[in-house]
């Protein structure tokens, strides 16, 4: 595709549905370990791998694709039977999701897949696909279903002959040579709407057939559902000349048809079947390339056998299918057979269509009358309104569908006229041209174009149309971005995709993708010029995706409303202001309505803001479902059987603070498991239970959201936590002395500390809990650790609900402001100067039987304070988890509203302690707003 049908709407799509469809399969793989039999929870991680290789396909990204297939291939051995559930199955698997997830995450932060090396992987999954020649699970299950293209011609044999593996090519079949050529794209975001639909289908069609599987008795509508989604992509691969997969969703249409009509009933091998032809067309998919929007397609002729032959005979392993050859495969001249008409309701057709399948000519005349009246509309409309960008597009859809079915059909006049007047549309598209100018001439051409097509029709169906395009009144309603209406859509889009396909068949011959050779339907760039085009822009990297959020369209209509609320408002603010101007108005009233007007705005701004920071809040059970299997693979690693509970997932963060929490919460839970927890030996020596326990919670605490990490471990002893610090140079002897217990603990934190006595690949390297604190601080939140020897140990994250908004006391130290977070604030006093004590060198404040340490916000700050000793001292007690600390200011001020903003990269040298932002008051002058925690640290260090 070329950049400018790289839309990074779409990228970002396919990044958030990636990560979605990884969440999901990562614990189910778990689970199936556990209940290696469970058919049902195989297919629900074959499904989402089916659909991130398809997915992947469309965007160009070739090498999750090719990975996301290997892993599906081997998803879908154990499906068959192939093969029964392994350790070694599960963890290459599991190796491949990794893999999957670090070029997502790549595309997502560099708009590239990385540098990973995912050779080992592929290697190791091809190894367990070639054992399936002497699997066990093979020999036990002869009447293996249908798979894809790759399959080996003699599982089709009587003799149970192994498969080929899906690197080896068929043995059989003649050299398939694979012709790369151009796609057709009908304007500025069409491929990009072809991508996302054909995703949602692929999936949908893959939900639809396990579920048919499950209940094959379960009623017409699965089916209806079934032969819709394949009709539907028949129709789009049509659209945009893509001839092979046009021709496989033709066939899986015609034999759903059978099954629609009451002629085949759903049986375990037609959904085999089905399921490898959903398979083949993902394989198809991954032969776009979007860089250059062209195509290189795979080998389809098995599979497109293979569905005919089912539809024609209704045979999948027994009777004519296990008899099928070469030549079944690639007839030299095919017996001419009637074929099924999906439209049983077709009248019988005049002489002049004779040798067109009646299917078609139903198809080219309704879809083609439907793009008269579309031309008709448009030209119309812009003969009113020649900016309408909408309806400009519209036309040139109309002409390019046309253009499409002409060709199919064969009807080169048709074709070339239609082609013609697309090229002056997208000339003038392009160069921004007036198309008031060119009404005129368009309308012409239009007309001619109609007069053929109604010609055309007239003669294939018997039926004398209007000449000349109809008269269709401009429409009042928003403008038609679609070229046919929604009830026709179905049949546009089915003869649109077969135009594609290339000319119509000859009479009564059946389509295969052997006889799809197209003659000249469009222009067609040769393999030469594609391979050129595909070199001038290879190495180009993916664009950057943004990040995106998925926003129910009731919020959307809410903020609407509000917008609304606001406009009046605003607008009365205007009618006051010139009221005011005029001097003829009561002071007293415009005061009052001011007033009232305020109020209003008030409301709807924390209405607003209420809303939009609801749009942003996403579950934390995002992150959390990544965790049992990294807790499965560590309880391997170590040897410890551990077992993780989960609760409160559906706890809600803002979804900036959701995107980073992953690895703290990643190094928190390595760091329980590989020092916490003991081993089975000890555990048991100890009272304990074998298997060890690791928790992770999420629930709301005051303004923010708490996330606990905790394990019934060994706990971490504070006496050795000071001698391993001073071992290490962390701190002197004389600092470890001065720790009480609960600073010793907190040491973990230290940069480059760490209490292992030997590095492993988990941990014991110094970096991780540093890590957690630095990333959590960057998010405006804080870490707590508490302790038991004996008994376990639990880190908390505290986190705020959002990062922009947050309510914030305003204090003031000699000439300056200061914001505090509320949710720090315990409670505001005043107390007399000569209740200050000093406690080991620090000043304190016993209050309501508590001793609280004291710190003085201008010292620690170095702000100058002028006036007299004071006897009251305002203070503002903080709350730092279940620590308090009184901090002493000049004045306390008011409880605000702030907007937090960043302090800027120029003020990232200067290593402001204790300052965490910034934010802007109402008179434009800027507030420095306080860090808490850091406050805290800060004290503590001080005193030290």
């Amino acid at each position: 595709m070329s950049q400018d049908f790289m839309d990074p709407e779409i990228f970002a799509d396919f990044i958030v549905e990636a990560k979605e469809h990884l969440e999901t399969i990562e614990p189910n793989l778990l689970e199936l370990e556990k209940a290696p039999d469970n058919l049902g929870l195989l297919n629900d991680i074959f499904r989402p791998m089916h659909s991130l290789k398809g997915a992947s396909g469309f965007l160009g990204l070739n090498k999750i694709n090719s990975l996301a297939h290997k892993a599906e291939n081997i998803l879908d051995e154990l499906r068959n039977g192939k093969f029964s559930v392994t350790t070694e199955m599960m963890d290459v698997i599991l190796s491949a999701t990794d893999a999957l997830r670090v070029m997502i995450e790549s595309l997502e932060s560099a708009g590239t897949e990385g540098d990973i090396d995912v050779k080992p992987i592929v290697t190791h999954i091809e190894a367990l696909l070639a054992s399936a020649v002497t699997s066990p699970a093979t020999a036990a299950r002869p009447e293996a279903p249908f798979e894809q293209s790759d399959d080996d011609m003699s599982g089709l044999n009587e003799a149970p002959a192994p498969k080929a593996s899906a690197a080896e090519p068929l043995p059989d079949l003649p050299p398939y040579e694979a012709e790369t050529y151009k796609l057709t794209v009908i304007g500025e975001g069409h491929l990009a709407d072809f991508m996302e639909e054909a995703r949602e289908i692929v999936e949908n069609v893959n939900g639809a057939l396990v579920e048919l599987e499950k209940d094959p008795d379960s009623g017409s509508d699965l089916v209806n559902d079934i032969f819709r989604y394949f009709h539907n992509l028949k129709g789009n691969s049509g659209i945009i000349g893509y001839k092979e997969l046009n021709a496989l969703t033709h066939e899986a249409e015609t034999l759903l048809n059978r099954v629609r009509k009451g002629e085949l009933a759903p049986s375990q091998p037609m959904i085999d079947l089905l399921l490898a032809a959903v398979d083949a067309i993902d394989e198809l998919i991954g032969g776009i390339d979007t860089q250059v929007t062209s195509v290189t397609p795979s080998d389809t002729r098995l599979i497109v056998r293979k569905l005919q032959i089912a539809a024609e005979t209704g045979e999948f392993l027994n009777g004519a299918a296990e008899t099928l050859t070469i030549e079944d495969i690639l007839p030299a001249e095919p017996e001419p057979q009637p074929e099924e008409t999906p439209q049983a309701e077709i009248a019988p057709l005049p002489a002049a269509a004779q040798g067109f399948d009646p299917e078609d000519v139903h198809i080219f005349a309704q879809a083609n009358q439907q793009q008269i009246e579309n031309m008709a509309l448009a030209l119309n409309t812009l003969r009113n309104d020649s900016s309408n960008t909408d309806f400009v597009d519209g036309l040139y859809r109309s002409l390019i569908t046309v253009q499409n079915s002409a060709g199919y059909m064969g009807f080169e006049d048709i074709r070339v006229t239609a082609e013609r007047t697309a090229g002056l549309v997208d000339q003038a598209r392009k160069s921004d041209l007036d198309f008031g100018l060119m009404i005129d001439i368009l309308d012409q051409e239009c007309d001619i174009l109609a007069d053929m097509l109604k010609a055309k029709i007239s003669e294939l169906t018997g039926e004398k149309l209007e000449e000349t395009l109809p008269e269709v009144p401009a429409l009042e309603t928003a403008a038609v971005k679609t070229s046919a209406p929604e009830p026709d859509v179905e049949s546009e889009r089915k003869i649109e995709k077969r135009a594609a396909a290339g000319p119509a068949p000859e009479p009564e011959k059946k389509i295969t993708s052997k006889e799809t050779k197209p003659q000249a339907p469009r222009p067609q760039a040769s393999k030469s010029d594609a391979d050129e085009q595909a070199a001038a822009t290879k190495g180009a990297a993916a664009p950057k995706s943004s990040s995106t959020i998925r926003v129910d369209h009731e919020k959307l209509d809410h903020l609407m409303n509000l917008i609304g609320e606001l406009i009046i408002n605003r607008n009365r603010f205007a009618m006051l202001a010139r009221s005011l101007e005029d001097g003829q108005v009561d002071v007293q009233e415009v005061a009052q309505s001011l007033i009232e007007t305020t109020d209003a705005m008030n409301r709807i701004s924390d209405d607003l803001q209420d809303t939009i920071m609801n749009v942003r809040m996403v579950p934390v059970g995002t992150v959390f479902s990544r965790f049992p299997r990294l807790v499965r693979d560590i309880s391997r690693k170590t040897g410890k059987n551990v077992e993780l509970f989960m609760e409160g997932e559906d706890t809600e963060l803002d979804k900036s603070v959701v995107e980073v929490i992953g690895d703290p919460l990643v190094h928190m839970i390595r760091n329980s498991m590989d020092h916490g927890l003991e081993g089975e030996e000890e555990r048991v020596a100890n009272g304990k239970s074998p298997t060890g326990h690791v928790y992770l919670r999420a629930y709301h605490k005051g303004n923010s959201v708490a996330i606990e990490v905790e394990d019934d471990g060994r706990g971490i002893d504070p006496e050795k936590m000071r001698q391993v610090a001073v071992r290490k140079g962390v701190i002197t002897a004389e600092q470890a002395a001065l720790l009480d217990d609960r600073e010793a603990i907190e040491l973990v934190f230290a940069p480059g500390f760490s209490s292992a006595e030997s590095v492993t690949d988990i941990s014991g390297r110094g970096v991780g809990m540093d890590v957690v604190r630095s990333n959590i601080k960057n998010l405006k939140g804080n870490v707590a650790i508490s302790s038991e020897v004996g008994k376990g140990t639990k880190i908390t994250l505290s986190l705020p609900l959002t990062l922009a908004i947050i309510d914030a006391l305003m204090v003031k130290v000699g000439k300056e402001t200061f914001a505090i977070p509320l949710d720090a604030v315990s409670e505001t006093t005043k107390i007399e100067a000569r209740r200050l004590t000093d406690v080991n060198k620090r000043k304190a404040l016993e209050l309501r039987g508590e001793v609280i340490g004291v710190v003085e916000l201008a010292e620690m700050l170095g702000i100058e304070r002028t006036g007299e000793k004071r006897s009251i001292l305002p203070m503002v007690i903080l709350q730092d988890n279940d620590r308090r600390l009184g901090m002493v200011v000049d004045r306390l001020l008011e409880r605000q509203e702030i907007v937090i903003k960043p302090l800027g990269a120029y003020l990232a040298d200067f290593d402001l302690k204790g300052i965490s932002g910034a934010t802007i008051m109402g008179d434009g002058s800027v507030v420095l707003i306080l860090d808490p925690h850091e406050v805290y640290g800060i004290a503590a260090q001080t005193a030290r």
